[in-house]
């Protein structure tokens, strides 16, 4: 097995020709291109000759596909980090509730004034937290002391004002002492707590417009929920990327379990229970998507280029690096593959798609709550992963259209008596997923797309045994 390390040595194309199994050709640009040919060709016809919206721009059909096409970038993105480079996640639609509730809280309902500061506050340490943890790669007391110091500073800051000199100068104690006392570099300490401060006071600032303009533009709520997705996904990636097996499982699901409290608990900001109302759509050249035709065509190009740009990475070094993660760590680590990095890496990746779905989500129903955020949703997810095949990115959508699809017949069912129970249909609809799991991983291992494909070769086989005898 090859691994490109990026090290020094012959250039690109020599060393991919050295790796490259002598005798097989590369297929040509044109067979390349062939899927995303057919996969826009599948987008324009569907709404023109199989589900033609209505003069107001509505069809459930397509309304099913839109949430079959969120459901793809989610998938993808879990894909990357499962099938590729072998990290289990169970949590991962907390990263997806983080980009809606994002979105919705800074479009449509912002940031009381008094929760303004304190959470511009807490945004800082956690930047701070991470440049911490990439620039000295600080852990246990280290860590602690840093990020004290630098709790002083935040705690100075809300209570005299950014323009007192006081605070600066505990700063700059605080990080020649500790630098001193843990032995680190003082002008990366000092550049950490520049980069804190820096979000923090970006933090600060947007809440605050967004309070004073009631909201700011969806397009840009999308980018900032992505942002402060990628940041919590760091911190979190960091360390819990270093378990295993189920370790790991058990890490994302206890997040996952934290951000449902915080969506349902933090009611003056997420609404709590009752959720959040009115979410104003997206808008491109001033007009808004608020039908399901111009929803559909945003939401499948975005699927489109997340496809183009997943199947790029598989295809690149840092593709064959996450391969090389998932056989082995320590055969990829003796190779010169940095495991740790790369893994956090796919980590961010994944929840950076998967804040973009949520936002899309938020900004196309008008409405979010906690319910669709929580752990059976994490588990839909999962399935959608093994039922389109892992390690399989254009399977990603014929396993996220198969769910979706099976979810929505599901939740169609009018509620029916099961043995005097009084449970309806849609009661079983996690143990429905569960049975679906269960049966791919025993007959269908490389889900939908690799067994149907093992099955046309295998009844090719027969075809030409028959024909021979």
């Amino acid at each position: 097995m090859g691994i490109d390390t990026g090290a020094a040595g012959p250039s690109g194309a020599i060393r991919n020709a050295r790796l490259r199994p002598a005798g097989i050709r590369q297929p040509s640009v044109l067979i390349r291109l062939l899927p995303y040919a057919l996969l826009v060709g599948a987008i324009l016809a569907v709404p023109a000759y199989l589900f033609k919206p209505s003069p107001e721009g509505r069809n459930y059909y397509l309304t099913v596909l839109i949430y079959v096409g969120i459901n793809t970038i989610l998938a993808v993105g879990l894909n990357l980090l499962m099938g590729y480079a072998g990290q289990v996640s169970l949590g991962h639609a907390a990263f997806y509730g983080m980009g809606a509730y994002a979105s919705a809280i800074l479009t449509m309902q912002p940031v009381p004034a008094q929760t303004i500061a304190p959470a511009s506050a807490v945004i800082a340490l956690m930047a701070a937290c991470a440049a911490v943890l990439a620039l000295l790669r600080a852990e246990s007391g280290k860590l602690a002391l840093s990020l004290g110091g630098f709790i002083l500073v935040a705690a100075l800051v809300l209570h005299l004002g950014p323009a007192h000199w006081l605070p600066y100068v505990v700063g700059v104690v605080c990080c020649l002492a500790v630098s001193a006392a843990c032995r680190m570099s003082p002008i990366k300490l000092a550049a950490s707590y520049a980069f804190g401060g820096a979000v923090g006071f970006g933090a600060l600032v947007l809440l605050g417009h967004a309070l004073s303009s009631g909201g700011i533009s969806p397009w840009y709520g999308m980018i900032a929920g992505v942002l402060f997705t990628c940041l919590a996904a760091y911190l979190v990636g960091v360390q819990a990327l270093r378990l295993q097996g189920y370790y790991l499982a058990m890490a994302t699901l206890g997040f996952g379990v934290i951000v449902s409290i915080v969506f349902l608990q933090w009611e003056p900001v997420t609404g709590g229970t009752s959720g959040i109302y009115g979410i104003p759509n997206l808008r491109i050249a001033g007009k808004p998507l608020d039908n399901d035709i111009s929803m559909y065509y945003l939401v499948w190009g975005l699927v489109a280029a997340v496809i183009a740009l997943s199947a790029n990475i598989v295809d690149s070094r840092v593709g064959r690096a996450f391969r090389a993660v998932h056989g082995s760590e320590t055969a990829a680590a003796a190779l010169g593959v940095d495991a740790a990095r790369y893994k956090v890496q796919v980590f961010v990746l994944s929840a950076a798609l998967a804040s973009i779905a949520g936002s899309l989500y938020a900004h196309y129903v008008t409405f979010v709550s906690p319910e669709p955020f929580g752990f059976k949703f994490s588990i839909e997810l999962v399935v959608m992963v093994v039922v389109g095949g892992l390690a399989s990115i254009w399977g990603a959508i014929f396993g996220a259209g198969a769910i979706t699809i099976l979810g929505e017949l599901l939740r169609g069912l009018q509620q029916s008596s099961t043995g005097g129970l009084g449970l309806t249909l849609s009661d079983f609809e996690v143990v429905v997923f569960g049975f679906i799991l269960i049966v791919i991983m025993i007959f269908l291992p490389a889900g939908l797309v690799r067994g149907a494909v093992d099955f046309v070769r295998f009844a090719a086989r027969v075809a030409r045994r028959k024909q021979a005898a």
